[in-house]
């Protein structure tokens, strides 16, 4: 494990990472499978997820991005792997703070806002969010003196609370779970192989901050407790899993995914595990496996209730519960989200209503899909303040009995809950949830899901009829996909507004990104934010230049597979005001060469098209664009110049000879025409 570092070399550290001030003008591109859904709300209301080897931390109240922690690389010449695992540190109390003002090593155990990420690699980072700096970075290979990579990716992370403060459990491989010490000596206390289970989840009991549970993919639940020994206190559970879920897990384990010591991640993708302990009920934690949703107690180890997946549903990938209802949120590996209500006087779960993640209007066939999804704390702690203020000012009136009897009855009236998810065209979405009572019962459409009437009430649920209604509050559009191309607007004096002019144009702090997916993002330098996304092509940008102020043109090809060859080349002018997308030169029959680059003159009013082994086209980019000639000249590189600025004491009338548009190329130089 790494020794304790001062600050200075922290910051000497960081720097060579990535970190510091490069991180709040770095743009992060898209969360993938390969990140494991991993994703965290803190209390304070910051999310953190990962993306690519990144983690990213937004604020999904203003959708605003705060900043992008690189993972640092392992060596000089490997890149830094995936990031798997995030988890936000609980925030210390002020007892603690107080008594740790004077300990060694304090301000890094109490930092506000520490972060712990773990990659593929199998290392931990431990960041201060604040100062966007590494305060530890953990290696098990490292600890235990064997070969990188010897003990496997990081699956999931949780912090656990004892005497000495608090401490980091982590999943590591297909089934070793660890617990470190992070303050003063990094170390690892103690390690449980729990093999030939696969790990694939781990929580902390919202009722005993002590304790968590490790949950396997064939039904293995580990219960865990550190003592003031430095021992752990261990009890194991069983969940009895489905026939169809045990079936497709046999059949995935002969033709698994990635080989030992790989994680449950990377081993079984389509394979998911998820649990969460209830926030209501004390021993009583829910775990979803693709196609049921079980409920555990602990104290007597069995399952009081057993649901199964629905028809028309995909399968379970995770399980959240209400803080301050008797409801839980599970969503699907189709988008969707279903709500379940607990049966009023047992532990049996009904489903009340179904919700779509992500929208089928306006996406691209087939969607993109939902990687994570995570539900608000800090909301549930300003309630729950409010609701003490009420029962406190209830107690002291004579009216008290009266507000009792009707606080069932308007338990859901006027509840409010918010969703954040993520989904893999780069998006993070915030959702807010209402709960009001309704006044008739309707039938629930399990199939299909909108708006308008998934919210209905179940009948079947024995219990308050209410309706939940579902509403988009905000998004935070990230870049979408890998990014292929760049373009800047030219900063000639006289690059004018679209379709020509003599006016010179105000400079514009835009950016224009092709990507791998087909799409192009325009984004504000300024803001470090996308400010606009335009569905392009349906194949790789290849290239992309500016026209002017306001348009752009970019290119595409794809190879004819057929025995006659050649290349389909797709060009396209994409509108920045209208958003409409105009392809030109259009042709009916594959050509023999595909585009190489695309040039365009700093006023956008010409555009040079260069083959690979072909002519150069030379086109004029009007309303209609016309080609004007094929230059079949040996050239292998070419740019246009930029024209000079007229002198104010020249006459406006007259053109300078000087401030003619010029391209140039290999051994040959062509005035404008």
């Amino acid at each position: 494990a790494a020794p304790a570092a001062s600050p200075a070399a922290r910051s000497r550290g960081n720097a060579a990472a990535g970190g510091g001030s490069a991180t709040s003008t770095m743009l992060p591109g898209p969360a993938s499978r390969g990140n494991g859904g991993c994703i965290d709300l803190s209390t304070s209301g910051l999310l953190a997820h990962g993306a690519g080897s990144s983690v990213v931390v937004s604020d999904p109240r203003s959708m605003q991005l705060v900043c992008v922690l690189p993972m640092p690389s392992s060596s000089a010449t490997s890149p830094a792997s995936f990031v798997t695992a995030v988890r936000w540190a609980p925030a210390a109390s002020a007892s603690s703070l107080a008594a740790a003002e004077d300990a060694a090593g304090a301000e890094d155990d109490h930092r506000p806002l520490r972060l712990a990420a773990g990659d593929r690699h199998g290392r931990v980072a431990v960041w201060d969010a604040r100062a966007r700096a590494v305060l530890r970075l953990l290696s098990l290979d490292e600890s235990r003196s064997v070969a990188p990579g010897t003990s496997g990716g990081v699956q999931d992370l949780c912090w656990i609370h004892h005497a000495s403060g608090w401490l980091l459990a982590s999943i590591h491989g297909p089934s070793l779970l660890c617990i470190w010490e992070t303050s003063n000596n990094p170390r690892v206390l103690w390690m449980f192989d729990a093999s030939p289970e696969y790990l694939s989840c781990l929580r902390r009991d919202p009722f005993d901050d002590r304790h968590l549970c490790a949950l396997g993919l064939k039904g293995f639940l580990l219960s865990a407790v550190p003592r003031h020994d430095s021992d752990i206190s261990l009890k194991e559970h069983r969940i009895v899993c489905g026939a169809g879920d045990v079936a497709e897990l046999q059949r995935l384990e002969k033709d698994i995914s990635a080989p030992a010591p790989a994680p449950a991640l990377a081993a079984f993708p389509l394979f998911a595990a998820r649990l969460c302990f209830s926030p209501l009920w004390r021993h009583i934690l829910y775990a979803v496996y693709p196609r049921e949703l079980v409920v555990f107690e602990l104290n007597y180890s069995i399952a009081l209730s057993v649901a199964t997946l629905p028809r028309g549903f995909g399968k379970f990938t995770d399980v959240m519960a209400d803080t301050d209802l008797d409801l839980l949120y599970c969503t699907h590996a189709d988008g969707k989200l279903s709500i379940w209500k607990r049966k009023e006087g047992e532990q049996v779960h009904l489903l009340h209503a179904v919700e779509e993640l992500m929208p089928s209007i306006g996406t691209v066939v087939p969607p993109p899909a939902v990687l994570a999804t995570t539900i608000w704390q800090s909301e549930s702690i300003f309630r729950n303040i409010d609701k003490q203020s009420q029962d406190l000012a209830h107690m002291q009136s004579s009216q008290s009995m009266i507000f009792d009897t009707k606080s069932h009855q308007n338990m859901y009236q006027g509840t409010m809950t918010y969703l954040t998810s993520i989904s893999e065209d780069g998006k993070i979405w915030s959702w807010h949830l209402t709960f009001d009572k309704s006044v008739s019962s309707k039938k629930i459409n399990l199939g299909t899901s909108n708006h308008s009437d998934a919210g209905t009430s179940n009948p079947r649920s024995n219990g308050l009829d209410f309706t939940i209604k579902i509403n988009l509050m905000g998004q935070l559009h990230l870049l979408s996909s890998t990014v292929t191309t760049l373009a800047v607007p030219s900063p000639s004096l006289l690059a004018t507004v679209a379709r020509g002019g003599n006016n010179p144009a105000p400079a514009v702090p835009l950016v224009a990104l092709g990507t791998q997916n087909g799409t192009i993002e325009v984004v504000d330098v300024l803001a470090n934010a996308v400010s606009v996304s335009f569905a392009v092509h349906s194949s790789t940008v290849r290239g992309l230049r500016w026209l002017g102020n306001s348009r752009l043109v970019s290119f595409s090809y794809n190879q004819v597979s057929d025995k006659s060859g050649g290349f389909n080349n797709k060009l396209i002018i994409t509108c920045l005001r209208s958003g409409l997308n105009r392809p030109f030169r259009v042709l009916q029959k594959p050509e023999r060469a595909a585009i190489r680059a695309l040039r365009a003159s700093s006023s956008g009013r010409y555009l040079l098209i260069m083959f690979r082994d072909a002519p150069v086209e030379v086109w004029a980019m009007t309303k209609n664009p016309i080609m004007l000639r094929s230059l079949a000249l040996p050239f292998t590189v070419l740019e246009w110049t930029l024209p000079a600025a007229p002198r104010p004491s020249q006459n406006a009338s007259k053109q300078s000879p000087t401030s003619k548009e010029l391209f140039g190329c290999r051994g040959y130089c062509c005035r404008k025409f």
